[in-house]
């Protein structure tokens, strides 16, 4: 199962009874009583995946790791790379 197909399998779990309720196919005490609370849920679940969205993208910025040995490892191939173009002709303008 992708994750497309996984979310959108978990938005029908919500969409059907939902819609169900606002539309009035099922009426009971409980959610006649909470009416306003339901229609506003879908509003609610967007404000709460906002915030989760937020905080995972300043998390994963804050605890970016650096790599010391990947840069000089990618320093030492520049460095090569040059070489063997000026070796073929190259000229840079540095």
């Amino acid at each position: 199962m992708t994750n497309l197909q996984r979310w959108l399998f978990y938005a029908a779990l919500f969409a059907v009874p939902y819609l169900a309720i606002v539309l009035g196919s099922v009426q009971t005490p409980l959610t006649t009583k909470y009416f306003l609370h339901i229609q506003l849920l879908p509003l609610l679940l967007l404000v709460l995946f906002g915030l989760y969205s937020a905080f995972t993208v300043l998390y994963r910025t804050f605890t970016f790791n650096d790599c010391p040995e990947a840069a000089k490892e990618l320093q030492a191939e520049i460095i090569e790379a040059r070489k063997d173009l000026i070796a073929k002709g190259f000229k840079f303008r540095d």
